[in-house]
């Protein structure tokens, strides 16, 4: 997504001067809110005199009719109408190897820092793992992608960079908010104007001529996954969608439609999107005057790099700048008429504790509304309340709202990375919604910070169970079983409740269904 559009006819006419420019104070409003994209003053009557042909398709009247059918469908962006909206107010520009400087940033600087920490990582967990081989990995996000040029270009870097790619395991995730254009990318076809600024020995390597231009090569294909997204309303980190724990973000030429504050939200949600150590990459402009102290800012003679920090202890100093603003971005108004206003029993000078404990016996009671507004309060008292996330992740997950369940756990672990308490409920809601691999990759981690945990044991032999996966399912039901045997009749760890003797019995049934002995 890079622009309004600025070329299209004038063709608005008005007899009603007042009542149409409070509509289109309401519909510059609409769009802000839903698409995060500031129309400034100079364009604004274009874009009243552009919305005639939606106003003429539809059959409507007036500007006005027009913002009343938009309410009516309940600002859902992915409903046909707001999909041409969209469409009517970007311009899908770009091309191969856009910005030379930043490109020549990637390839020599910040891909192979990237590569070479993800290889290194990978040996130490095989290490840690008494020889057992994990894929290195390495996952970018081309952020307003527009028609794919520049997830391509990533995938082609990529691709010159590790020869031995077939070994990794690598996302290449491209989003935008306009939906024909994300179906373009997925095409891969382009004309020649998209190769403006690529070597004819790139072009030639990497795309072969087609009746429409020209088609990138399958290999490079099949490295990118592309996918509509609103970084304005969507919430990320989200595993549901693949958005989380990135080395690189690349967002360029998307700010300078945004007004202010909708940065800012959009900024945090990148932060905590990135794992530790990783980099968003902007426009050379576009974060001027936004508060960048949650990153370590590097200063390149092609480009400004904001790098998420890989300290720990500087990871909780810059919580308080980031979460706050997030958070407030997402929150969501749950009432109920059966409820009084929380605000009359609780006040907001109360301690953290006394909320802490209110949202804990709201849980016990199922009052999952109160969990969630209780929890808000709380953390708006103390924006690093580790348990207040917690219990608030809890909550939206009994509402099966499960995007702003995970959202929760992530603030959590952004606060405390080494708990596992997020990560059992993140396992669960990945099992609930039969995304086996998440969930596998969360026990894992339960396991990797606390290697007695019982209960994700029991729960990743029992997913490999149910996948097939005889071998590794008996690996597991090995160690918990070694686990079992050191531990006193109540050191079960909190998730679990069975007894020692029980659970020896479970394993013990489980492992001699093969030639398994003792």
């Amino acid at each position: 997504m890079n622009q309004i559009s600025s070329d299209r006819p004038i063709l608005f006419e008005s007899n009603s001067q007042h009542s149409d420019d409070f509509s289109l104070s309401q519909m510059v409003d609409l769009i802000a809110d839903t698409f995060g994209i500031h129309i400034k003053p100079q364009y604004q009557d274009t874009l009243k005199k552009n919305l005639l042909t939606r106003i003429r398709a539809l059959g409507l009247c007036s500007l006005n009719d027009y913002y009343r059918f938009l309410v009516a469908n309940q600002l859902v962006p992915g409903a046909t109408e707001w999909r041409e909206l969209i469409s009517l107010l970007t311009v899908t520009e770009t091309y191969f190897f856009r910005d030379q400087g930043q490109m020549s940033l990637l390839k020599n600087q910040l891909l192979p820092e990237l590569i070479e920490r993800k290889r290194e990582l990978s040996l130490t967990q095989c290490n840690a793992a008494n020889g057992e081989f994990h894929r290195p990995t390495l996952r970018l996000w081309s952020a307003g992608c527009s028609t794919g040029e520049e997830a391509y270009s990533l995938a082609i870097l990529v691709k010159e960079l590790i020869p031995d790619n077939q070994a990794w395991d690598i996302l290449i995730l491209g989003t935008d908010i306009n939906q024909p254009a994300i179906a373009l990318a997925q095409q891969g076809i382009y004309s020649d104007w998209s190769f403006r600024t690529t070597t004819q020995e790139i072009k030639n390597r990497y795309f072969q001529s087609h009746k429409k231009g020209w088609k990138i090569d399958s290999a490079i294909r099949a490295m990118v996954k592309f996918q509509p997204g609103n970084l304005m309303q969507d919430n990320f980190p989200a595993y549901a969608s693949s958005i989380h724990d990135f080395d690189l973000i690349i967002c360029r030429n998307v700010f300078i439609y945004f007004d202010f504050n909708p940065i800012a939200q959009v900024i945090g949600k990148f932060y905590c999107s990135l794992t530790p150590g990783g980099f968003l990459l902007t426009g050379h402009t576009e974060l001027h005057g936004q508060k960048t102290e949650p990153f370590q800012v590097k200063n390149f003679p092609q480009s400004t790099v904001y790098q998420r920090h890989s300290s720990l202890n500087k990871q909780s100093k810059v919580l308080n700048t980031i979460i706050p603003a997030a958070i407030e971005s997402r929150k969501t108004e749950i009432s109920s008429p059966s409820l009084p206003t929380l605000g009359t029993r609780l006040s907001v000078s109360a301690n953290t504790q006394t909320l802490l404990d209110a949202a804990k016996e709201s849980l016990i009671q199922k009052a999952y509304a109160d969990v969630i507004q209780i929890t808000q309060q709380l953390i708006a008292l103390a924006p690093q309340q580790f348990q207040a996330y917690c219990l608030m992740a809890e909550a939206y997950a009994n509402f099966g709202d499960y995007s702003q369940a995970n959202q929760a756990c992530q603030q959590a672990l952004q606060i405390s990375p080494l708990a596992i308490e997020p990560y059992h409920l993140l396992a669960q809601i990945a099992e609930e919604q039969g995304d086996h691999n998440s969930a596998k990759l969360f026990l894992k981690r339960i396991i990797y910070l606390a290697p007695s945990s019982v209960t994700a044991h029991l729960e990743l032999g029992s997913i490999y169970e149910r996948e097939g996966n005889e071998k590794q399912a008996q690996k597991i039901w090995r160690s918990l079983l070694e686990i079992l045997q050191n531990l006193p009749q109540q050191a079960i760890d909190s998730h679990s409740q069975q007894t020692t003797a029980e659970l020896k019995a479970h394993v013990l049934k489980h492992l001699n269904s093969t030639s398994y002995e003792p």
